[in-house]
């Protein structure tokens, strides 16, 4: 509880910062980010994974966003999307250990899933947001200065090798977080 209430002093700061600079887009993603930090608590989701959802949300909204990160490190969005494959798990086991009184399989079993659910919605979100708002999120835009998410080797186009790479990572993470939750359960 104490670093949740740390980073939402930090990002009340910072969107009070952004307020007074007049960097809207900056401001309104510290508030999205805020706002998307009381989840894991109402839920009552583990500390590890509430601290790594802390992270993700972070990286992505505050650094990815609106400082640009997602194009100046070619590494950030695969880190992002296995980060919150390793965060989404804990939210599947909270939801499925309160819903039923599930053996551990079926509980790792259900996190495993939840959390590639949850990243199969995230990646709808960035679609939505660059077809409404042109965020390019996805990378599929005609137009940008990033190659970061395109091998030269790849032969299909620089939006689906994206995509296709944050899916890996995000199986990957919630693979490997699920064998920790076995030793842990």
């Amino acid at each position: 509880m104490i670093c949740a209430i740390v980073f939402w002093c930090i990002l009340i700061v910072l969107t009070v910062f952004h307020l007074f600079k007049h960097e809207y887009k900056i401001m309104w993603c510290a508030l999205l980010t805020l706002a998307l930090s009381l989840i894991p608590v109402l839920m009552r989701v583990d500390v590890f994974s509430t601290v790594v959802y802390f992270a993700v949300i972070w990286m992505a909204l505050y650094f990815g966003n609106a400082r640009g990160f997602y194009d100046k490190y070619k590494w950030w969005d695969r880190a992002v999307h296995f980060l919150a494959g390793v965060a989404f798990v804990g939210f599947g086991i909270v939801i499925a250990g309160e819903m039923t009184g599930n053996v551990k399989l079926g509980l790792l079993l259900f996190g495993f899933t939840f959390s590639l659910t949850l990243y199969v919605f995230w990646e709808l979100l960035e679609y939505i947001g660059d077809c409404l708002f042109h965020f390019n999120a996805q990378r599929w835009q005609k137009v940008h200065a990033s190659n970061n998410h395109k091998s030269k080797k790849a032969m299909q186009p620089a939006g689906l090798v994206d995509t296709m790479s944050d899916c890996i990572c995000c199986i990957i993470g919630s693979a490997m977080i699920v064998v920790v939750w076995w030793l842990l359960l």
